[in-house]
C-alpha cells in the first residue's frame, strides 16, 4: 500500500510539473442555412443545419519542451459546411523538444499545419468565416451541392494545386510526422519533415513501408526572414518516386519557391511557384512538369478599410500522357470595419478551366463565379455571429452541356470560444 501511495505521489508531482504551464481552451461552432434556392426552381428551401463542430484543446510546456492535444468532433468539410457533431471525431497532438536554441525536434500531428509558406493566400484569407459557414469554404468538395457539381470552380487551394495556398508550400497539414528544425543564425529556419506511420502519397496510410519508400515522401523547407523586407521560402515535397521500385509509380516530387514582401507601407504581397517534376509510368506514359503560379496582395489602412486579393494558375501539362487543362482562379475580399463589433465583407471569385483539343474530346472552357457578401458580429467576449448571402454559377461551354442555374443561399452561423 505504501508503495502504491508513493507511486501515486510521484506521478502527481510529475504530471503537475508537466502541466503547470498548461492552457485549456475550446470552441463550439454551429451553422445552418436559413433560406436557399436557384434560378430554375419555384420553391425556396429552409435548412437543414450544415455545419457543427466542438473542439477542446490543451497546450502545455515551455521553451524547452511541451506540446498540444486536441479533441474535436464534427467540422465543416464542404463549401457549404456539412458535418455534424456525430461525425469526424478526431484526436491529434504533438510533442516538441528544444534542448538548445539552434535545434528543435517535434513528433506527432498538427492539423493546424506547420511551416506553410502562404501568408495571404492560405487559410487566413477568409479565416474563421469559412468554418462558420458565413463564407464559402476553401475545403474541396467532390460532390454536388444544391444541384450542381461545382467543386472545381471554388479554389485550387486544397486540391490539384496543393493545400493551403496552391502555388505555395503547404506545410505538413494533418500528416503524422517527425520533424527537425535547425536555427543556424537569427532569422533563418531549416525544416526536415519525415512521414511516419506508413503515410505515403502512393500507399495506404497505416501500412508498414520499406525504409527507402517511406523516406521518399520527405519534405524540406528553408525559411529566410529579411528584416523589414519580407520572407523567402524554398521547399521540396517528396511524392514517392525515389522509393524502392517506385520510379515508375510516382513523381519524385514538387519544388516550391515563394517570397513574401512587407516592405511597403500598408501593402503586403506574395508570389509563389510550384513545379511538379516530370516522370514516366510503367507504360512509358509521360507526366511532364506542370507549373503552378500564385499571387497574393493585402492592402490594410490599419483603420476601417482593407482588401485582399489572391490568384492561382496551373498551366497546362500532361498527366500519364493525357493533356491536362489550364486552370485559373482569382478571389477578392474587401472589408469595412464599421466598429469593433461589426465588420462587412464582400467576397467574390472567378475561375476558368480550359482544356486543349483532343481527338476524343471537344475543346471546352468552364467558367464559374460567385459573390458572397457577409457580416461579422461580436456579440460578447467569446461569441461571434456570421451571416451573409452566397450566389454562384458554373457554366460549361461545350457542344453538349446546358448552362447551369444560378444558386443562392443565406447562411447563418456562430462561434463561441472559451
Amino acid at each position: 500500500m505504501k508503495k502504491l501511495i508513493m507511486i501515486s505521489v510521484i506521478f502527481a508531482l510529475v504530471a503537475g510539473a508537466a502541466f503547470a504551464e498548461a492552457t485549456l481552451g475550446g470552441q463550439l461552432m454551429i451553422g445552418t442555412t436559413l433560406l436557399s434556392g436557384n434560378s430554375e426552381a419555384d420553391d425556396i428551401l429552409m435548412g437543414p443545419s450544415q455545419a457543427h463542430e466542438a473542439k477542446m484543446s490543451a497546450t502545455f510546456g515551455d521553451s524547452k519542451g511541451g506540446g498540444k492535444l486536441v479533441f474535436s468532433t464534427g467540422g465543416s468539410d464542404t463549401p457549404y459546411g456539412g458535418a455534424n457533431f456525430t461525425t469526424n471525431f478526431k484526436a491529434w497532438g504533438f510533442l516538441y523538444w528544444r534542448p538548445v536554441t539552434q535545434f528543435r525536434m517535434q513528433v506527432g500531428r498538427n492539423d493546424d499545419g506547420e511551416f506553410g509558406a502562404a501568408q495571404i493566400s492560405g487559410w487566413g484569407f477568409t479565416g474563421e468565416a469559412k468554418n462558420s459557414v458565413g463564407a464559402f469554404s476553401d475545403y474541396m468538395y467532390w460532390g454536388s451541392s444544391p444541384g450542381t457539381n461545382y467543386h472545381w470552380m471554388l479554389y485550387p487551394w486544397q486540391s490539384g494545386l496543393s493545400r493551403k495556398g496552391g502555388a505555395f508550400y503547404p506545410g505538413t497539414g494533418d500528416l503524422m510526422n517527425i520533424n527537425f528544425s535547425i536555427f543556424p543564425v537569427d532569422l533563418v529556419q531549416i525544416n526536415f519533415v519525415l512521414p511516419i506511420g506508413g503515410q505515403l502519397a502512393d500507399a495506404t496510410d497505416g501500412n508498414a513501408q520499406e525504409v527507402q519508400t517511406q523516406l521518399a515522401d520527405f519534405q524540406f523547407n528553408a525559411a529566410i526572414t529579411l528584416e523589414d523586407i519580407g520572407k523567402l521560402n524554398l521547399s521540396f515535397v517528396g511524392k514517392g518516386g525515389l522509393g524502392k521500385d517506385k520510379e515508375k509509380v510516382a513523381s519524385v516530387g514538387n519544388l516550391y519557391a515563394s517570397f513574401f514582401l512587407n516592405a511597403i507601407d500598408l501593402i503586403d504581397m506574395e508570389l509563389g511557384l510550384n513545379y511538379g517534376l516530370p516522370w514516366k509510368d510503367a507504360a512509358d506514359l509521360e507526366s511532364d512538369g506542370y507549373l503552378g503560379v500564385g499571387f497574393g496582395l493585402r492592402f490594410d489602412t490599419g483603420e476601417a478599410f482593407s482588401v485582399k486579393f489572391r490568384a492561382n494558375a496551373r498551366l497546362a501539362g500532361k498527366e500519364k500522357g493525357a493533356d491536362m487543362p489550364t486552370q485559373i482562379y482569382a478571389n477578392i475580399l474587401p472589408c469595412y470595419k464599421i466598429n469593433n463589433n461589426l465588420m462587412f465583407f464582400f467576397y467574390a471569385g472567378l475561375s476558368a478551366e480550359m482544356l486543349p483539343e483532343a481527338p476524343s474530346l471537344d475543346a471546352y472552357t468552364r467558367i464559374g463565379w460567385f459573390i458572397n457578401p457577409y457580416i461579422w458580429v461580436r456579440a460578447s467576449e467569446g461569441l461571434r455571429f456570421w451571416s451573409g448571402v452566397m450566389i454562384h454559377q458554373m457554366e460549361i461551354n461545350d457542344k453538349s452541356a446546358e448552362p447551369q442555374p444560378i444558386h443562392w443561399r443565406v447562411p447563418f452561423g456562430f462561434n463561441f470560444y472559451f
